[in-house]
């Protein structure tokens, strides 16, 4: 399946119905094991940052930020308490093509589906808007994110006159790289859906601001290290604001 090719309208009659879409193709599980190698390289050699640090979308062209995010509320401080860590990236990192190149199919399919420009959000001067490009990892010792609905962003976007669309892309695998847990959402018929199983790796995963989704605790039976290249991990390209 060529996904720049999705039908948005068939895609938001799938979200009004179900809640969510689960898209499988082998062009995006090809990237995705690239992306996924080149991602553990970048665990090994990327220092760490506190949650509260901050960082600007100009540091990334130099290299990519790796954060905490640990604690009882987000970092733009809602109350949806969390246990990760988050890895931004430039899109066009030169040190790390493979995820560039993840990215870029992300980008422009979510620009596609919300009726978008292709390259919107990476040139942040000119759409006042980037693409925060980066790997959630979820820890084997508890990695979690409590149920939620999006909120903040759908809010900010739509001062914009623009939708709201989340994207997710999975990098892991149950079974093998975690046992327990594991990405979550639920469906309109109230369906509790575990991602990791329905949809697994390599699979792009979308839904809006009216979907509850979240992590459940990641293999409570080990003790948590950030610096192991297994877990739960999934790709997102979320735009974010530049003010």
């Amino acid at each position: 399946m060529d996904l720049t090719t999705l039908n948005p309208e068939t895609v938001c009659a799938e979200l009004n119905n179900r809640g969510y879409l689960i898209v499988k193709s082998a062009e995006l599980e090809s990237r995705c094991e690239a992306a996924r190698l080149a991602y553990e390289t970048c665990l090994k050699t990327v220092g760490i940052h506190p949650p509260s640090e901050k960082f600007s979308y100009q540091q990334l062209e130099r290299e990519p930020w790796r954060k905490l995010a640990i604690g009882s509320r987000n970092g733009i401080g809602n109350t949806i308490a969390q246990n990760l860590q988050s890895t931004y990236f430039a899109p066009n990192d030169r040190n790390y093509p493979a995820l560039g190149a993840l990215f870029d199919l992300m980008i422009a399919v979510r620009n596609r589906l919300t009726f978008m420009n292709t390259d919107f959000g990476n040139d942040p001067e000119r759409d006042g808007f980037w693409n925060a490009c980066r790997i959630h990892h979820y820890p084997r010792g508890g990695g979690f994110m409590s149920l939620h609905r999006d909120e903040y962003f759908p809010d900010r976007l739509a001062d914009e006159n623009k939708p709201f669309l989340q994207m997710l892309v999975l990098l892991s695998r149950k079974g093998i790289d975690f046992f327990t847990g594991g990405g979550v959402l639920v469906s309109f018929k109230d369906k509790k859906i575990d991602v990791e199983t329905e949809a697994g790796f390599g699979s792009m995963i979308l839904y809006d601001g009216r979907t509850q989704h979240g992590v459940e605790d990641v293999d409570l039976d080990q003790i948590i290290d950030f610096s192991r290249p297994d877990g739960r991990m999934a790709a997102l390209v979320n735009l974010y604001c530049t003010t």
